[in-house]
């Protein structure tokens, strides 16, 4: 007899039910369930090891504004042309690294199968360095030095991220600007590693020649170009290494020796870079003997712009000449930039010498010479003033020799040049890698990490003065009185 608290026994089933019920639908969902789990696991993880083993290019995308990691062309030309293995060693404290040049490493291993990249922590390496004949005052926590076979080169952290300063007069204080460099401080450094030969840029002296200034100098030693100063007063020629002489605004006359010991260094292929100051009448007549020989003289006045689109804000000597056509300038017209060209005189071609001349620099058609020269009193075009368009830099072929003449001293002032961007020196340097046959080096430019210029032309200023200072204030005004009017009528 069961008591009021019994269960009741439970009926045993069958071990067959049993075990089918164990296995039965449930189990088959929660099998497929995991089933496809397991699936997009491992395809997950495929996919993972699939993207992994891309290279850096293709699965990361540079959102940079100043396209910090993005290679430009003849980085690329260069990398694709290596027939060596070139190392970059990035010499850093573990787990310190910079990110972004490490990014920027990853991107020249992928490119080539002959870069690889390795890093080295000199305070675990101590001894790593020892084999390398090294400026190591130079040496900076994330330097990358450069090997291929025997040669090496450091490349500085301060080469990579470029700082230069300038003084505000106004108060006396300094202000800084830091651009990161580092593509053109390593595809210069690799092309200079794997190159078999350097060439050699003269800088000419004993007429009163401006220096080159220090900013200059590194352009040019980073284009992998070695330079010397030379004096042809206790020469019978030009030496023979000599891939290009620059000629920097000299302030007195070649004597005639000299003269002809360009002329013939031009006519045996040579490559002379010719910047000048105002010429006068009757001045620098050695001088212009050696440009008429490349098809080449100095014209009559100064150039004054007259199209305020053509010239700096209330300068109209201060010139933003239109870029002809060339493989030197192709890189400033694709990247949209402006050439600066202060108190720029005109050139001339002389006919029947077979030069072929391209224009580089030209004034607009509402441009003129002013022939009083640097006596000019006013900038207003007056009776007997030439008219425009004027050409104020060119390059001149004859043979094997070339020649860029700039007719304005003051284009690489550090200043001017700033003002531009750089434009100015990356045409100089164009200029020289053109000659020198370093097409690979021409203008890749640094990428600022600061604010952006802007550079805005006499119409480009005035038009904007008026937005800013007359139209959108008075665009509020009017709206407020609006406002009020249909407050009130309610």
């Amino acid at each position: 007899m069961k008591t009021k608290h019994e269960r009741p026994a439970r009926e045993k089933r069958p071990l067959k039910e049993r075990v089918r019920r164990m296995f039965g639908r449930r189990f088959r969902a929660g099998g497929y369930a995991v089933f496809a789990a397991a699936v997009v696991i491992a395809i997950a993880v495929l996919a993972n090891l699939l993207v992994c083993a891309l290279p850096s290019e293709k699965t990361k995308l540079d959102l940079t504004d100043q396209s910090l990691y993005t290679l430009g062309d003849q980085t690329r030309r260069i990398l694709s042309s290596l027939d060596q293995d070139v190392t970059l060693y990035l010499l850093a404290t573990s787990g310190y690294e910079d990110e972004t040049i490490a990014r920027l490493l990853a991107r020249y291993a992928d490119q080539s199968s002959h870069v690889r990249v390795q890093y080295i922590d000199p305070t675990q390496k101590p001894t790593f360095l020892d084999g390398y004949d090294l400026d190591l005052t130079r040496l900076y926590a994330n330097s990358v030095l450069v090997e291929c076979g025997s040669r090496v080169r450091l490349v500085g952290y301060d080469e990579i991220y470029v700082t230069s300063y300038s003084m505000d007069y106004s108060s006396y204080s300094y202000t800084s600007s830091t651009s990161f460099d580092g593509e053109n401080a390593l595809t210069n450094a690799i092309h200079y590693v794997s190159s078999d030969a350097i060439p050699k840029v003269y800088t000419l002296t004993g007429h009163g020649e401006t220096e080159l200034g220090d900013t200059i100098v590194g352009y040019i030693e980073r284009d992998n170009l070695e330079t010397e100063s030379l004096s042809l007063l206790s020469l019978d020629a030009v030496p023979e290494d000599a891939s290009a002489i620059v000629i920097n605004v000299p302030t007195g006359d070649l004597s005639g020796d000299e003269a002809n010991m360009l002329i013939a260094y031009l006519e045996s292929g040579g490559n002379i870079v010719l910047i000048t100051d105002y010429i006068g009448q009757g001045e620098m007549e050695n001088l212009l003997r050696v440009t008429a020989a490349m098809g080449l003289t100095a014209g009559r006045g100064l150039a004054v712009e007259g199209d305020a689109n053509r010239h700096l804000s209330r300068y109209p000597y201060y010139l933003l000449p239109e870029i002809g056509e060339h493989e030197i300038t192709e890189p400033l017209i694709s990247g949209g930039y402006y050439v600066l060209a202060p108190l720029a005189q005109p050139l001339e071609q002389v006919e029947g010498t077979g030069a072929s001349i391209t224009w580089l620099l030209t004034t607009s058609d509402s441009s003129y010479s002013k022939v009083a020269g640097l006596e000019m009193t006013t900038t207003a075009r007056e009776e007997g003033d030439i008219d425009g368009p004027l050409n104020i830099a060119a390059a001149s072929e004859l043979g094997e020799g070339r020649m860029v003449w700039l007719t304005s001293a003051e284009m690489l002032v550090s200043s001017i040049d700033a003002m531009v961007s750089g434009a100015n020196s990356d045409l100089f340097m164009n200029s020289l890698d053109w000659m020198c046959e370093q097409d690979e080096t021409i203008s890749i430019r640094s990428k600022s990490l600061d604010t952006t210029g802007l550079t805005l032309t006499s119409a480009q200023s005035g038009f904007w003065s008026a937005v800013l200072i007359g139209v959108i204030p008075a665009a509020l005004v009017i709206a407020g009185i609006v406002i009020v009017i249909r407050r009130k009528r309610r």
